[in-house]
Formats: structure tokens, C-alpha cells, sequence
């Protein structure tokens, strides 16, 4: 009986000369990268499909990142050339929602953005019940001291005392040295 798994060392074989990212890709320039992805969604079967994603709630971002990876793994362009032509991209399919009047929502977060909740929004208006606050420590913890020096360089009270030291390595203390009798006379 033979196992339905791939033979050992098969992959190193195979000819890979095939696959799209493995050749050149067709397109290596910015603007001609812009002018394919828009003439490609102005297509009137991708419109249809861009609106229709629109409309069950898909971010820009998903739906830019979509078309891109498919035109990637085609060979139309590259990856890095993908990641240009994003921007343009996204910004053409919300200029389409737009004027369709469709909702939309381009995906993408700013990091400052404040995320409001109910306590935080509570807090805002001035309605702050007692119960909602958090009960804070009655003992402040200190604070830790900041160690000085350099990225690498070992606290003080990191360095254990010698003793300790050839304990570690070992346990031998070493010997004081017995000054040497004169010589031979």
C-alpha cells in the first residue's frame, strides 16, 4: 500500500520555472501598476464585485489587498510595487463608493484614536458613580530605581560576594599565597 504523502525531497525536483513570482514580473512601473489595478476594477464585472463587497460590510483595505495579492500571483507586479499602488487603490475605490452612496470603511485604525466606553464616556459627561470606580491600593508600591550606566551593565546589587562567587564556581577558596622560603642557600 502506498501513503498518499508527497515523496521526501520531491520539492528539490520540481520545476519551478512556472510560477508567476519566479519570472519577471509584466509590469515594473509605478503609474503603468496605477493605470492596470484602476482599469482593471472600472471593468464592469469587478465593479459589480467591489460594490457588491462594499455592501456586506468588507473594509477598503481587505478589498485592496485582495485585488493586489491576485494580481501578484499572476505576475503582474511585484510585491513591493503591490504595497505602492495600495494607497492609490484604496483611495480610488472610496471615491467609487462615494459617488454610489454606499457605506463603507476604509479598515484602517489611527493609532492615537481614543477607544470610548461606557466609563469613559461617563467620565466625560460628568456621571461617575461610586460603585463604577476601581478601587485603588492603599499602599503605594515604590518605585523602582532606574539602573545606571549601560544597556549591558549589571546592577550592583546583581554582583554577589566573593565568597559566594567561588561557591558558585566550585567551592575552592583560594589559598593565601605562601611567600616562597628563601632560596636555597
Amino acid at each position: 500500500m502506498r501513503p498518499d504523502t508527497p515523496i521526501p525531497g520531491a520539492n528539490l525536483l520540481a520545476d519551478t520555472r512556472h510560477y508567476a513570482w519566479h519570472r519577471p514580473p509584466d509590469i515594473a512601473d509605478y503609474d503603468q501598476a496605477v493605470d492596470f489595478m484602476i482599469k482593471k476594477i472600472d471593468d464592469p464585472y469587478e465593479t459589480q464585485m467591489v460594490m457588491a463587497m462594499l455592501q456586506i460590510d468588507a473594509q477598503i483595505s481587505t478589498i485592496v489587498s485582495t485585488l493586489l495579492l491576485q494580481s501578484v500571483s499572476v505576475g503582474k507586479f511585484g510585491i513591493d510595487l503591490a504595497l505602492l499602488t495600495a494607497g492609490p487603490l484604496a483611495r480610488y475605490i472610496e471615491i467609487m463608493a462615494k459617488n454610489a452612496n454606499t457605506p463603507y470603511e476604509m479598515g484602517i485604525r489611527d493609532k492615537d484614536e481614543i477607544v470610548i466606553t461606557p466609563t469613559l464616556l461617563k467620565q466625560a459627561l460628568g456621571i461617575v458613580d461610586p460603585d463604577d470606580e476601581p478601587e485603588m491600593p492603599e499602599e503605594e508600591t515604590p518605585a523602582l530605581e532606574q539602573p545606571t550606566g549601560g544597556l549591558m551593565t549589571m546592577p550592583d546589587e546583581a554582583v554577589a560576594p566573593q565568597d559566594e562567587q567561588m561557591a558558585m564556581l566550585g567551592g575552592v577558596e583560594e589559598e593565601e599565597e605562601l611567600e616562597p622560603e628563601d632560596e636555597l642557600s
